[in-house]
């Protein structure tokens, strides 16, 4: 005989009344979801534990933790029920604001289903939402900076050209409301003796458009980019940027040294197949100052037959330094 579940008064099964953190995300997903006026008074133990949310805290706070707690969840869900959860708790730009049965009907012809299949995705992915929500937190930054955070980072850096350039591109997770331009930080640190005027360039290629560029110090710049629209708390946006330092001499390195929240980070640096490193070395979370010196990490890395190497990194500490360092030197004997 078939396996059958039994269902209770709400509609959900019994089984998922027994998951304390679905039972609380179907009271959520109600009316307009997250986006609702009474969000703060609806929020249940299990999540107010989850999303370190305390007694003390304000609404506009409960709703920012329970947001961005959900929103980075949802992220590890696979393609469909990240849909369907981010539809059915309002989290979805597309969907947002609208009342749970416009939602679903939304889903259903995004899915190309029919309502009832869009509710049955709902239901599995606050099922796997309870398994990731009952696991251990994430860590609180050392050295939070308001507005976003980074999801997910890849860059390319091209030394096999004249000038080098590097490009960037990013997803991000807005961590307020109407949050409606990034500055972002490039470092270019000179050789000694070298032209101290970095000379940065920055292009928008996506996403996005430079409406400012400021020199702080000979080897640093900031651009602020404007967004094509203000996002709200919890919305991924992703952009792509160009960055061409006019120096010519560069340090031996590319690093970089989170100062906000970053979840992935993935490199490429492609090097002048005609003069290649004679050594390259992995940068996995050290201190400024060890690139500095040039210390060699003994993770060695292989540079491939098209001049490349490549490296990813998970979960990055603020303040450390993630990357690769190479040397035209030979190796001491």
């Amino acid at each position: 005989m078939g396996k059958s579940s039994a269902r209770g008064r709400g509609g959900g099964t019994t089984e998922e009344h027994t998951l304390p953190f679905v039972r609380e995300l179907n009271e959520l997903r109600r009316g307009r979801g997250l986006d609702a006026a009474d969000l703060h008074q609806r929020i249940g133990p299990c999540l107010r534990a989850a999303c370190a949310i305390t007694e003390t805290d304000q609404p506009v706070a409960a709703r920012q933790k329970l947001v961005l707690r959900l929103t980075e969840l949802c992220g590890r869900l696979p393609p469909d029920l990240k849909l369907a959860a981010l539809a059915a708790l309002g989290l979805h730009e597309e969907a947002a604001g609208e009342f749970l049965d416009r939602r679903i009907s939304w889903l259903a012809s995004v899915l190309d289903r029919d309502p009832r299949t869009a509710r049955r995705r709902i239901d599995l992915a606050f099922r796997r939402l309870d398994e990731l929500l009952g696991a251990p937190g994430p860590g609180s930054d050392l050295h939070p900076l308001a507005g976003w955070y980074v999801e997910s980072m890849k860059a390319m850096l091209r030394l096999d050209r004249e000038p080098p350039e590097l490009q960037e591109e990013r997803r991000i997770v807005a961590e307020v409301d109407e949050l409606d331009e990034l500055v972002l930080p490039f470092s270019v640190p000179a050789e000694p003796g070298s032209d101290p005027v970095p000379d940065i360039t920055a292009d928008a290629l996506f996403g996005g458009e430079i409406v400012e560029a400021r020199q702080v110090s000979a080897s640093h710049a900031q651009f602020v980019m404007r967004l094509p629209n203000p996002l709200r708390l919890g919305q991924r946006h992703e952009y792509g940027i160009r960055f061409t330092p006019r120096r010519t001499e560069l340090r031996p390195y590319y690093a970089m040294t989170p100062l906000r929240r970053c979840e992935h980070f993935a490199v490429r640096v492609r090097f002048d197949r005609a003069a290649p490193p004679s050594r390259v070395w992995r940068l996995n979370g050290v201190p400024g100052r060890v690139v500095d010196d040039g210390v060699d990490s003994g993770d060695a890395l292989i540079v491939n037959r098209v001049g490349e190497v490549g490296l990813e990194f998970h979960d990055l500490h603020q303040g450390l330094s993630y990357g690769l360092q190479w040397s035209f030197d030979p190796p001491a004997d």
